[in-house]
C-alpha cells in the first residue's frame, strides 16, 4: 500500500471570533468561523474548504475519465455546494452538490458523451479521494450538463 501525507498547519491565537491561518505546501490562507454562522467572516473557513476540496476532486477526476475514454472535455467548469445543518447538539454537512459543465466541440462529442455520462460520472466518483473520503456521512449529487463550444 502506498500512502501519502498532505501536512497543512493552522495556527490560532485568541477566540471563536479571531482569525487563523492555514498554510499547507501550496495554500496560505486566513481562516475563521463564516459570518453566516456569526464569525469575522475573514479568508476561507472549514466549510468552504471542504466543498472545495470535493468540488476540486471530482472536476480533476471527471477530466481523467473522459480523457480515458477518448472524449476529453474542452473546458469543465464546476459549480459545486455544501447543505450543512445543526440538529441542535451538533453541526455537519449533508450533502454536497456539484453541477460540472462539461464543454465539448461539437455535436457528434456531445451525443457520445450524453450516451455514457452516466456511467462515466460514477467512474469518476469512486476515483475521487474526497467522495470516497466521505461518502456514507456526505450525500454526493452530481447533476451534469454537457454544451457544445462556440470557442474553436
Amino acid at each position: 500500500m502506498i500512502e501519502h501525507q498532505f501536512p497543512v498547519q493552522v495556527t490560532w491565537q485568541g477566540g471563536r471570533n479571531d482569525v487563523g491561518q492555514v498554510q499547507g505546501d501550496v495554500i496560505e490562507h486566513p481562516v475563521s468561523i463564516p459570518a453566516s454562522l456569526g464569525g469575522v467572516g475573514t479568508g476561507t473557513n472549514p466549510d468552504e474548504l471542504l466543498v472545495s476540496a470535493a468540488a476540486s476532486c471530482m472536476t480533476i477526476s471527471l477530466a481523467a475519465t473522459l480523457e480515458r475514454a477518448h472524449l476529453t472535455a474542452a473546458k469543465i467548469e464546476m459549480n459545486s455546494y455544501g447543505e450543512a445543518q445543526f440538529d441542535g447538539q451538533r453541526f455537519r454537512m449533508n450533502r454536497i452538490v456539484h453541477e460540472p459543465k462539461i464543454y465539448v466541440q461539437d455535436d457528434t462529442q456531445q451525443a457520445q458523451l450524453e450516451k455514457r455520462l452516466s456511467k462515466l460520472l460514477t467512474i469518476a466518483d469512486k476515483n475521487c479521494m474526497i467522495s470516497n473520503s466521505i461518502r456514507g456521512n456526505v450525500d454526493i449529487e452530481v447533476h451534469p450538463t454537457v454544451i457544445v463550444t462556440t470557442e474553436h
